[in-house]
């Protein structure tokens, strides 16, 4: 057992009893942390309840190896003084909106792969064209640097960057030698894959050394992928895959050298959850809800001869019958315990299916939110293999409801902005209070409104105290992006 080897320092003198047949059956510390309890047990012979402590034990060691420390009533786990990362250390580029920046720990970093995704009209690229012009500004709000733009899809919106200029007011008060200028944004279309490649490959390392360039955008990343590798066959994925993988370390490398923001976009497609609005019920087998008897995934179709309905069993009748729905196998020694890996109605947390949400930042919203709360499930594009190769993924959401209409008469539409996972920051943003305001506002007015009854002097605006949130709205304006409070009906 690699336990010792992991954490040196664990005390192993309460689980002596249990260890050496954990040793016999191969269980590895990954499998302690990522396995069900019940799962080791009764394939190491042990009692489940030494392995549940011992299990509870290994993590909070390892949550202390790392420097987490529990933090409130909720045992919630931040870093502690070991691990807390130095963002005074780290060149950013500004969004120009103070609570984006703070949802994105700073702004967006260099020397990473920073992701933008979302559906059509979500605002990926006004994002990018708001980087484009922050990039230029002097540290800290931006690096001071020209940048690059490659597009796959659309010539580089000259138009939509000089009213970004002009109407931001970050922008539009600099004097002439300090602003932003477009002449320092190089642009170029990749109008297919082998294009792409070359400018990648070859003219790219040699213009941000040559152009001194510290931002790099890719707009989209999806594009050509799309057009030019088919993702219906096993070759086709693994040929894209292959891509793919080359692609991203070809880019990581790039950041790093160069000390270089890489910001890609990419597309979503809808996602089918198999998961969704999924309660204690729809776990179980399909045979045990509502007395319906479901055939197992084991067994073969059914046919359909003269337009009757036959069914496995009348097919097939020699075909062998489905393993037990027991839990558990039989005892015998020699038993590896791979039939973990070939169930995975037990093994639905280990799943893909059930971790995207997780990693592509829909379907991981409480069961309990509000209808008008709750987006459609996307994905992004390039699949798994593409999200391994980005350090950040940065989601930009639409509301379900209908688009409203502003003062102005301009057609507007809600979206939120999401950090799904990043190496520098948690992506909770505490300066705009997105949920819990008018909450707050409610209860503590009417303590006010009583108190002033009884003392009979006006009362005051109420003050509340912010509840952190990991997503908050923003609009589209012809400054670009600025985040908005979200009103109660959201």
């Amino acid at each position: 057992m690699d336990l010792q080897s992991v954490l040196p320092d664990f005390s192993v003198r309460p689980f002596t009893h249990i260890i050496p047949s954990l040793e016999r059956n191969h269980i590895t510390t990954v499998d302690l942390v990522t396995l069900d309890p019940l799962e080791i047990a009764k394939r190491a012979h042990i009692p489940p309840a030494d392995v549940r402590r011992l299990c509870a034990d290994l993590i909070a060691a390892l949550h202390r190896d790392l420097g987490f420390t529990p933090e409130g009533d909720e045992q919630r786990l931040v870093p502690g003084p070991t691990n807390r990362l130095d963002l005074t250390r780290w060149r950013t580029i500004s969004t120009l909106d103070p609570v984006i920046d703070e949802l994105l720990g700073g702004g967006i970093p260099t020397g990473y792969v920073t992701e933008v995704t979302g559906e059509s009209a979500s605002g990926k690229t006004q994002l990018l064209l708001t980087l484009l012009l922050a990039a230029q500004l002097p540290p800290p709000t931006g690096l001071g640097q020209k940048t690059i733009y490659i597009s796959t899809e659309a010539p580089l919106a000259t138009t939509r960057l000089t009213q970004l200029l002009h109407s931001h007011p970050s922008l539009s008060t600099l004097t002439p030698d300090t602003a932003p200028s477009l002449e320092n944004v190089l642009s170029i279309t990749a109008v297919d894959l082998e294009t792409q490649d070359h400018i990648l490959n070859y003219q790219l390392p040699v213009a941000v050394s040559r152009y001194n360039v510290g931002l790099l955008v890719i707009d989209s990343i999806t594009a050509n992928y799309r057009a030019e590798h088919s993702s219906n066959t096993m070759m086709g994925i693994s040929a894209r895959s292959r891509e793919l993988a080359r692609l991203g370390q070809m880019l990581r490398n790039l950041a790093v050298k160069h000390d270089l923001a890489v910001v890609v976009a990419n597309q979503v497609s809808d996602r089918i959850d198999p998961l969704e609005n999924s309660g204690p019920t729809s776990r179980l087998p399909p045979s045990t809800q509502e007395g319906v008897p479901s055939p197992s995934p084991r067994d073969p179709p059914a046919s359909r001869v003269d337009g009757k309905l036959l069914e496995s069993s009348q097919v097939l009748s020699s075909s062998p019958s489905p393993a037990p729905s027991s839990s558990f196998v039989e005892d015998d020694i020699s038993f590896d315990g791979s039939y973990i890996i070939g169930q995975p109605v037990r093994n639905e947390t280990l799943s893909l299916a059930h971790q995207e949400r997780f990693f592509t930042g829909w379907g991981d919203s409480p069961p309990e939110a509000p209808i008008s709360q709750q987006q459609s499930a996307k994905t992004p594009a390039l699949g798994f293999v593409w999200s391994t190769q980005i350090a950040c993924r940065i989601a930009l959401k639409t509301a379900n409801d209908s688009p409203a209409l502003d003062e102005a008469g301009t057609v507007t539409r809600r979206r939120k902005m999401k950090l799904v996972f990043a190496p520098w920051t948690e992506g909770i943003s505490r300066t705009s209070d997105q949920g819990s305001r008018e909450e707050s506002i409610h209860s503590e007015g009417a303590a006010t409104e009583q108190r002033d009854a009884q003392s009979e002097r006006p009362s005051e605006p109420p003050k509340h105290r912010p509840r952190p949130t990991d997503e908050i709205e923003f609009e589209i304006w012809k400054g670009g992006i600025r985040s908005v409070p979200v009103s109660r009906e959201s």
